[in-house]
Order: C-alpha cells, then structure tokens, then sequence
C-alpha cells in the first residue's frame, strides 16, 4: 500500500502532502479542485503512466518544467519501507530508496493500482486499443516477467516497421532476426492474455449478478493478433504450433507488411471483446449496460489480482462511478470493495452506502484544508 505521497507541480497540485490510512481515504471537495489530480499522480507512481493522457506536458504546470512525484511504501507492518521518486524535466529520471532506477520494470509495481474511474466505460465503447492496454497493464502487475516480454517485443516491433519502411535496402534476411523475435516473444503474450481472460472469465459469472440483473451473464472474448484466431481455438494450440502459425502468417503477409510500411500481425494486433448473453456490448449494449459492464470487468481484474497478492498490496483509485448508480448499486458496488485493501475515494461529498471512512481530506484549490 502507499503510506505517504508528495506532489509538486503537477497539474493544479503546487506542492501536497498526505498521509494515507491502510484503508478507506475520502478525498472531498468541490469540482476542479484537484481530487482526480491526486488519483492520477498516485496512478503515474505505480506504473509511470497516467489514467487521462499521454502527453506528458498536460501533466505538467505551464510556469514549471519540471514535476515531481514521491512516495512511500509498505507490504506490512513487519517490513521495511520503500520510497519512490518520479522527477520528470526533459527527461524522467526514477530513483528507489536515494537510488537511481534506469529500467522501467525495476521501478513500477512496488504497489499495485486498480481504477474505478470514468475512463473505464471506454474499455467497453472504445477503440480496441484500450482494452489490449487494460490486459496489458493488469498482465504486467500480475507477472513482471510479462512485462519485459512486452517491452522486448514492442522494441522488436518499432524496429522492424523501420526497416519495412526502407525495406528496397535490406534484405529479407535481416528482417527474419526481428521475426524471431516476435515470435518468440508474440507467443508468450499470446498464451498469458489468454489465461488472463480465461481467469477474468471465471470471476465475471461468480460476480457480475451483483451488478447486471435479470440473470444476464457478461463475458469477455480474445480474439489473437496472431492470424484473427478465437480463443477457444488457440486455447488448444501448443506454443511451438502457435509459434509457426506466426511465422507462417508473417511470411505470407510480408509483402503486404512491405507496401504499408508497418507490421499487420502479432498480438499488438489482439482484441477482446465484452459479450452480454453472448452479444457485443460495444455495438448493441445501452449506455446503462456498458457501464455496469465496466464495472464488472474492473472487479473482476481486482479478483485476479487479489488471487495472486496480499489486499495490503492493492491500492484502488475510485472517481466519480457511483454518481449513475441507484442506492441498491451503490451499495452492492461497496460491498464488492470489502476487504480489498487500500482505498483511495475522490467524491463531492461521502455517500450515504460508503460504510467506513478512515481518513477524509478535504481539499480547494488545489490544497487540503486544515482538519475542522
């Protein structure tokens, strides 16, 4: 969990301080006045990444040119504390305990984040992007291991649509050293992503009552990078045969990989989908479907994670989900949260089925008010 965060100049946040309960904090206040702020810089320490953009710039304030992130965290009460820094000027320099990090994969995960934010209904609405990000990103929490294949492969992958750009200048010999590699690596992605949703699938039937009613079963579906195969295809395939099925399909789309410049296979290529009773959410789900479906995928993320990792180790970012919510919702969707660890929860003021709060901060401008 996080024990402690320092902010400076980032978005609205001049300089901040907290420190945070084992359980449920409640950030208070008004709209704009940086309660999502604060969620997204604990967000940018567990995976150097953030929730609402990818620039970079909009996380920083316009009279600085540099932000920074600090923070300090802790397994349990016996073990040793770890601080985390995030300075990010030109460049993004990472430091463990007063040491520099120079690789990504040492650096994130030290605690675990899961969001409950209104970014999520995009993973049911939104480009296919976004849901290989969210397998991405809870796959590499999960398993570091995982993480460095990706990073492997996504170097392999801007290295090779490079040389298919010039390709009249090399020839296909050098380009079959990078086709190893997607393959070797492709291959692992593949078959994780593909226990994840299987894993992902179990929770969903177990919990997904609790939020979609009339008995309706909500399910996800991958759909592989690697020649469009459906899961309950590759679910069957061995990694040798999986592997060959890529090489194939990279030779054969090779010419085609050289006419547009860029590589049109492989699991950066994936899909999944989110099926109610078997039908598409992202083209026939309601507004009201698709939501509670979010909401369900997310619990069922935090499930596999909690499968794996001790609820001390879960940090939950919550902003601004339950506002569509009737009360019975609201009070299934807290339910659902019992027991799992940290809380952090931005709101304009404490809702009534919020059963315990252990620190509340309230916050204007950016800054927290002193304590009443």
């Amino acid at each position: 969990m996080l024990h402690s965060l320092a902010i400076r100049n980032f978005r609205n946040l001049d300089s901040l301080e907290l420190t945070l309960a084992p359980g449920c904090n409640a950030l208070i206040g008004p709209n704009g006045q940086g309660k999502t702020n604060i969620l997204e810089a604990v967000y940018y320490l567990a995976l150097l990444r953030s929730f609402r953009t990818t620039r970079i710039n909009d996380l920083k304030q316009w009279q600085h040119d540099v932000f920074r992130l600090q923070g300090c965290c802790q397994y349990a009460p016996n073990l040793p504390q770890t601080e985390l820094d995030v300075t990010y000027g030109t460049d993004r320099r990472l430091a463990l305990d007063g040491l520099p990090v120079y690789r990504t994969s040492e650096f994130i995960n030290r605690f675990l984040c899961v969001t409950f934010i209104p970014q999520d209904l995009d993973l049911i609405q939104g480009p296919e992007t976004l849901r290989r990000r969210f397998m991405d990103i809870a796959l590499s929490q999960l398993s570091p291991a995982y993480l460095r294949n990706l990073q492997a492969y996504q170097e392999a992958l801007k290295s090779r649509n490079a040389l298919l750009k010039d390709h009249q200048n090399f020839q296909r010999q050098v380009l079959l050293a990078y086709d190893d590699v997607l393959v070797q690596k492709g291959v692992l992605i593949e078959q994780e992503r593909q226990r994840f949703i299987s894993r992902l699938n179990q929770t969903l039937i177990q919990q997904s009552g609790q939020l979609i009613e009339d008995g309706r079963k909500l399910t996800a579906a991958y759909l592989s990078g690697i020649g469009h195969l459906l899961q309950s295809d590759t679910d069957l395939l061995e990694a040798d045969t999986l592997a060959q099925r890529f090489h194939d399909t990279l030779d054969k789309q090779f010419e085609r990989d050289c006419r547009d410049g860029y590589t049109h296979c492989g699991p950066h290529r994936a899909g999944m989908a989110c099926l109610l009773n078997d039908t598409s959410l992202v083209h026939f789900g309601s507004a009201g479907e698709c939501r509670m479906a979010s909401l369900a995928l997310k619990f069922a993320c935090l499930h596999v994670i909690r499968q794996q990792f001790p609820a001390a180790d879960v940090t939950l970012l919550i902003d601004d989900v339950i506002g569509e919510l009737d009360a019975r919702r609201q009070l299934n969707f807290f339910s659902l949260l019992h027991s799992h660890g940290q809380i952090l929860f931005a709101g304009t003021s404490l809702p009534d089925a919020l059963p315990h709060c252990d620190a509340i901060f309230h916050l204007a401008g950016g800054r927290i008010l002193p304590t009443p």
